[in-house]
């Protein structure tokens, strides 16, 4: 590239040096106010450091030499067009280039690298220049508007250009030296207009007082050797902190001490003069007058010293310009008058009427603001506007010199009436400070734009927009953390203003109408929060672009998941937004587009941290948006591979055609692409479409079933399982947590869907018979997996759901609950087994296995040969199994093992598993076999206890004996290890094989005597016949009877030669514990009754010629004697043992009859009761 000088000096290769430490940035410019305590050490004004220790003087300060184009492939394609950022009020656009030189100089800002540049020479002086550290150097920079032209400044060198030079290129830059300041300062500086005849000059001004002025930039271009300077009468320490121009030829100076110069630009023989005067000078703030009563109006009144922080212009008048000083913690009103002189009007403390406003803002009343007053500007009303920034003292309550408190900054607009300033009202600026590294250590500055209705304030990685007068707030953030914002342009009378940044300048145009008119929507700040994510989608992604978005400080949760859902379904339904969708005839290209904006939806939330706002509903909610989205691009992608292989889509045309004309939306030429565009968000009700489609297609051609089904599948199948996958991959992002909420993939018409085709296709493929085994790999035959597959996730999702805490307040959830249980139970192996029976048993074993469906894994693994267990094809799998899932799948195997009587296959197992079967016993009662694990583990008291209870409920004689027997001889092997004997387990075991003794007995005499047995005492009776015939029965069969069957056969069969069976009965009865004593003493009575009406006692009372010795002998032989005979004796006599007459006559109710007799019918047990009652009478009768 050219060189800006004739005849530059050859370039020195020099090695970067090395970094230099950062020394402690000086005090603030401004004071804080609140109480005693000590003021923050953290700076926010720009940090100035020391003479950097590898200053050449062999290289000078004028222009550079280029001699690559330093542009980068993504600058070179900008335009003035190009859009940064883009919402209702706001349009942020590319404006133009920053020079070459400057670009040296800010580029790798904040890195350790540096770039090395030489100046050609000027006054033989000379200057070395590296790359700017934003952390470490000192930088201004500015965009002037009434002469078009920006600049920026280091303490060593003034790069100038003008920014509004409509140019595709690089601009032409002006390069100046910078007076030197002890402190590495970077100069203040100001332009001076002439019109539009020819170029401004400059003012550049060191804090330490020498101000360097050249009559027109032009001489930049040689080095700028030619100017004029004058050094300002400073104290002690004290140094300049502001410039401003009053006008075209005057300008005024601020400086730490509280006062102001003057500086005024002449005219004389062709020369520029420039002069400096002090204002009227400040009075000691230690002096007696501030103690003393005065009128701020009056003209005598003294400026108090102090640091002055910012200055401004106020109203214009005919005696002449007002300006406004904000010192510590006072503003300062000055008059400059046309003639020539300047006047005092003014002061007040107006941190004092600051405090309470801000107070009544935090959360909790804070006695240490930490307040700060940062700039001040003047509206056109003459309306006071204060910058202040604070502490947040509801996070931060203790401040200490470590900590990083973030800072929160509004705007107070404040009035004067009477001569008293009062704060009218509070505007936050939407934009909190943390001091991160990111962050760019300067002072804030406060603009006005469009006559003071919007604000504008500059931060280093930001520019904040305010409405004074609505609900309008905006900002735009730097993306990189090597830009920064160097200076802002704000025209009166226009609506844009424009950005200069360390690598770009943009031009924001606010909508004058819009920003006025913007109000809180139904949406609340949603609207906003919404229009912060659309720009980030559709401008953030491009590497251009050195805008960040980010949510403003403090976002609200309810806007956040509002606007979240706004742009949402506006991603989700193309139609409804086209700022966020624009139309795209290639769906497929569209459908893309809209997946990635959904995905940089969630994206963008997770990255500014502000996912916890969001609650579990709405995170869902975009979940389910994003899922649904992706359904329908790959229902899209196998719709247009279906069309490009030449196939039917018979069924999912009528479908959409069906769903858009119940939704009144026919009136689309292609109404598919419409669907797609405009209603993915009901593509779940597209399903029940496909089901009747599929119905009326394969009852109209049933030749067409293995196309229709293949086609329904593939569409149900795609929808459901892209939802599911996306689900899963996407979970953790969105960070939600099961289940969802009202499900659309699960709800009930959504399953009956699925199980309705699964059915269908089931039958479809038993009527093909003995298929080869090729068909399993041909639609709709491979599908069945699939489908089952799918309806496994759907019941179960619906099943959580349902379960969960916020469903179960609906009423009936509890029935559903139960309902969809009780089918799944019964589906669930239905379903497996069919998979298992057409070939699919490696995918039925695998859902099994997913959904912990153990019973049905178990029944799997024993579908082939069960015993002996190593010629079990899945033994392999039994084993995996239980090393895998343990007792959830022993217990289902163990239980599957009994049901279907493989015990044999149960205890031939490994003794690896014996544990197992230990805690299957423990936790399931099942003594009829745990006594055989018991004396294998040699428990054998456990045993004999378990075959002991067993054998009181075993049906079978010969079972009821061996258990008996076993349990006895095990009773016995643990007394030899036990010398506390437990006798009455013994007498038990005693008991019981007396029990079937009586049994075997009793069947002997029965069988024998079958001929001429007929229980004559129960002849006559109604119902006792029969229920003697079936216990008779029972006993020849080899049933064991309970005891109460055993008395009543015992006591209603003929005794006349078994007359000792009574008092069996009795015995029997006596040692019935377990027997309910209601029952026992029914029974009881009625043995009772059978002994006193067994025998004749008319004949028996007939004395007459019968000796004493056979009235003996006939009363010895009665059946009452002889069980008198065996029932006085006995020391274990319960109630009920020995009755007399009148305690056996005593009739038993409906109710015990029933208890006794379960099986009798109620007219039975009505005619039992009768035969009851008459043999009562006829006992009394005879008595």
């Amino acid at each position: 590239m050219a060189a800006f000088t004739g005849s530059p000096p050859p370039r020195r290769k020099n090695r970067p040096p090395s970094r230099q430490q950062a020394v402690s940035p000086p005090p603030r410019r401004v004071g804080r106010f609140a109480s005693s305590k000590p003021a923050s050490r953290l700076p926010t004004p720009s940090r100035v450091v020391e003479q950097s220790s590898f200053i050449r003087e062999d290289v000078t300060v004028g222009s550079m030499d280029i001699d690559e184009d330093t542009l980068q492939p993504t600058e070179r394609g900008l335009r003035r067009d190009t859009v940064f950022a883009k919402s209702e009020e706001m349009l942020v656009t590319f404006h133009g280039h920053l020079p070459t030189e400057v670009k040296h100089v800010l580029r790798n800002a904040g890195e350790s690298a540096r770039f090395i540049f030489l100046l050609p020479p000027f006054s033989g002086s000379s200057s070395h220049l590296s790359t700017i550290d934003f952390f470490r150097d000192a930088y201004v920079g500015d965009v002037d508007a009434e002469t078009g032209f920006a600049l920026v400044a280091t303490p060593q060198a003034c790069f100038v250009w003008q920014h509004t030079q409509e140019l595709a290129g690089i601009p032409t830059c002006y390069i100046f030296p910078c007076p030197a300041d002890p402190s590495q300062a970077a100069p203040l500086y100001a332009f001076v207009p002439y019109g539009g005849s020819r170029e401004p000059g400059l003012i550049l001004a060191s804090q330490s007082g020498e101000i360097w002025f050249w009559n027109n930039i032009g001489v930049g271009l040689a080095g700028g050797e030619q100017y004029s300077k004058i050094l300002l009468d400073l104290g002690s320490n004290e140094t300049v902190n502001s410039l401003i121009k009053l006008d075209p030829q005057t300008f005024v100076a601020s400086t730490s001490s509280g006062r102001l110069f003057r500086l005024t630009l002449t005219t004389s023989g062709g020369r520029h003069h420039f002069t400096s005067r002090l204002f009227s000078r400040p009075q000691s703030s230690l002096s007696l007058s501030r103690f003393l009563p005065s009128l701020w109006s009056s003209p005598t009144s003294q400026a108090e010293a102090g640091n002055i922080a910012a200055i401004a212009l106020g109203a214009k008048t005919n005696l002449g310009t007002e300006i406004w000083a904000l010192v510590e913690s006072r503003v300062q009103k000055w008059n400059v008058a046309v003639e020539g002189w300047e006047e005092f009007m003014l002061q007040e403390d107006i941190a004092a009427a600051l405090l309470p406003p801000i107070q009544n803002t935090l959360r909790a009343p804070s006695d240490y603001l930490d307040l700060e007053l940062l700039d001040l500007a003047v509206d056109i009303s003459g309306k006071l506007l204060i910058l202040t920034s604070h502490g947040d003292a509801g996070e931060h309550e203790e401040m200490s010199y470590n900590s990083t408190p973030r800072r929160i900054y509004n705007v107070a607009q404040i009035s004067m009436s009477a001569g008293i300033l009062q704060v009218e009202k509070l505007i936050g600026v939407p934009y909190q400070s943390t001091f991160r590294a990111s962050e760019a250590p300067m002072h804030p500055q406060l603009r006005l734009m469009l006559g003071g209705a919007i604000l504008v304030v500059q931060f280093g990685d930001a520019i904040a927009f305010c409405s004074r007068d609505n609900d309008f707030k905006d900002r735009i953030e730097l993306k990189s953390s090597t830009d920064r914002t160097l200076g802002i342009c704000v025209a009166d009378t226009q609506s844009y203003l424009l950005v200069l940044t360390a690598s770009t300048t943009m031009k924001v145009t606010l909508d004058l109408i819009k920003s006025k008119s913007s109000t809180l929507s139904e949406h609340g700040s949603g609207v906003l929060i919404k229009s912060i994510m659309t720009q980030a989608i559709l401008y953030g992604s491009h590497a251009e672009n050195p805008l960040h978005f980010s949510f403003p400080p403090e976002v609200e949760e309810e806007s956040l998941m509002s606007g979240a859902a706004l742009l949402s379904n506006a991603i989700l339904a193309s139609g409804s937004d086209s700022t966020v969708i624009r139309p795209n005839n290639d769906l497929t290209v569209q459908l893309n587009s809209r997946k990635e904006k959904g995905s940089f939806l969630i994206k963008f939330i997770n990255e500014n941290g502000v996912i916890g706002k969001i609650s579990q509903r709405s995170r869902q909610r975009l979940a389910t948006d994003a899922e649904k989205l992706y359904a329908a691009q790959q229902l899209w992608l196998r719709l247009n591979e279906t069309i490009r292989q030449g196939r039917p889509y018979d069924i999912l045309s009528e479908a959409v055609y069906s769903y858009m004309n119940q939704v009144g939306e026919g009136q689309h030429d292609d109404l598919m692409r419409a669907f797609f565009r405009l209603h993915v968000a009901d593509i779940g009700k597209l399903l029940p479409h496909v089901r009747d489609g599929t119905r009326r297609l394969l009852g109209e051609v049933p030749a067409t079933r293995p196309s229709v089904l293949s086609e329904a599948n593939g569409i149900v199948l795609t929808i459901l399982n892209s939802a599911f996958e996306y689900r899963d991959y996407n979970a953790g992002v969105y960070g939600v947590e099961l289940p969802f909420v009202k499900p659309w993939t699960s709800k009930p018409e959504v399953i009956n869907v699925v199980l309705e085709l699964f059915d269908i296709t089931t039958t479809y493929v038993q009527d093909l018979g003995e298929a080869p085994e090729e068909h399993k790999s041909r639609e709709p035959n491979s599908q069945l997996p699939d489908l089952a597959s799918a309806l496994f996730a759907c019941v179960h999702e619906r099943m959580g759901w349902l379960q969960s805490s916020v469903a179960n307040e609906p009423p009936g959830t509890d029935r559903e609950i139960a309902a969809l249980a009780d089918q799944f139970q019964q589906l669930r192996p239905e379903v497996l087994n069919t998979l298992n029976k057409f070939g699919f048993a490696a995918r039925a074993f695998e859902l099994a296995e997913k959904y912990h469906d153990f019973r049905s894994l178990a029944a799997l693994c024993n579908k082939d040969v069960v015993y002996p267990f190593d010629q079990n094809p899945h033994a392999s799998k039994i084993a995996e199994y239980i090393e895998r899932f343990r007792n959830a799948f022993t217990d289902e195997l163990y239980q599957w093992y009994i049901e279907h009587g493989e015990l044999r296959t149960l205890f031939s197992q490994s003794e690896a598993y014996s544990d197992y079967l230990d805690k299957f016993f423990l936790k399931h009662d099942r003594p009829f076999i745990s006594w055989i694990q018991d004396l294998d583990k040699e428990k054998f008291h456990s045993a004999a206890e378990s075959l002991l209870a067993e054998s009181e409920n075993a049906g079978d004689l010969a079972a009821k004996e061996l258990m008996l027997s076993i349990g006895k001889l095990t009773h016995l092997a643990q007394m030899q290890e036990d010398t506390a004997v437990d006798e009455s387990m013994l007498d038990a075991f005693h008991d019981g094989l007396d029990f079937v003794s009586v049994h075997e007995a009793l069947t002997e005499e029965l069988r024998s005597a079958l001929a001429s047995q007929k229980a004559s005492v129960i002849a006559n009776k109604k119902v006792l016949p029969l229920v003697f015939k079936q216990l008779v029965r029972s006993l020849l069969q080899g049933k064991a009877l309970s005891v109460e069957d055993i008395a009543d056969t015992l006591s209603m069969k003929d005794n006349d030669t078994t007359i000792d069976d009574y008092a069996t009965a009795l015995h029997l009865l006596a040692r019935a514990d377990k027997l309910p004593d209601a029952r026992r003493q029914t029974a009881f009575r009625s043995v009772w009754r059978r002994i006193y009406i067994h025998d004749n006692w008319d004949t028996i009372k007939k004395t007459s010629g019968v000796s004493d010795a056979q009235l003996n002998e006939r009363f010895h032989s009665t059946a009452l004697v002889t069980a008198l005979s065996a029932t006085l004796p006995n020391r274990h006599q319960p109630e009920g043992y020995i009755l007399s007459p009148s305690q056996a006559l005593a009739i038993p109710s409906i109710a015990e009859l029933s208890s006794r007799w379960p099986g009798m019918s109620p007219e039975q047990i009505d005619a039992l009761h009768e035969d009851t009652k008459r043999r009562a009478r006829y006992w009394r009768n005879m008595t």
